[in-house]
């Protein structure tokens, strides 16, 4: 009559053991689910981490609307550096132009324009400045929105001062073709 009694109590070990992993093994299936409908633009990004050779998955706080921000951001500081880049050559042109008009000019004339040269030339390293910080945010859309943000703002910021540099250039250079004439 032992044996029973002991035969129940493995038999019940057995059977909660058995239903502890198929509950175990339930919750982990329920940890990620795999969905083919198409994102929210407020869905998170998320990455993907291997950690002891384990991979794990963590919310980055990037949404996808953050990442068209960022594209968008990208094409426009894109779109204003080709603008900034016409604009520094045709003054650099004019510069030329009023050079080879002004032979006669003063030495003071001269002086003025070999500073303007040098400013156009400091402004011409500058906008390819901008354009690789442009192409390495391109590149970098994927990191987190803060750190991009800044860069844009510090872009953008750039281009401002780039657009009141060309403003005085371009007040110089009309100065100086009046003086010419």
């Amino acid at each position: 009559m032992r044996s029973f009694p002991r035969l129940t109590s493995i038999r019940r070990a057995t059977t909660t053991l058995l239903l502890a992993s198929l509950v175990l093994t339930g919750a982990a299936q329920a940890a990620v689910e795999i969905s083919s409908n198409y994102p929210e633009p407020s869905d998170e990004i998320s990455a993907l981490r291997s950690s002891f050779g384990n991979d794990v998955f963590y919310k980055t706080g990037i949404s996808i609307d953050n990442l068209k921000d960022m594209q968008q951001a990208a094409k426009a500081n894109a779109i204003e550096l080709e603008s900034q880049k016409r604009t520094l050559a045709e003054q650099a042109r004019q510069i030329e132009e009023l050079k080879r008009n002004s032979g006669s000019s003063s030495n003071s004339s001269s002086r003025e324009i070999e500073e303007l040269k040098r400013t156009v030339k400091e402004q011409e390293r500058d906008l390819n400045d901008l354009g690789k910080q442009v192409e390495e945010l391109k590149r970098n859309s994927g990191s987190s929105s803060s750190s991009n943000n800044s860069e844009i703002s510090t872009l953008k910021g750039k281009i401002s001062d780039q657009d009141r540099e060309m403003d005085q250039l371009k007040r110089m250079v009309e100065e100086l073709s009046r003086k010419v004439k």
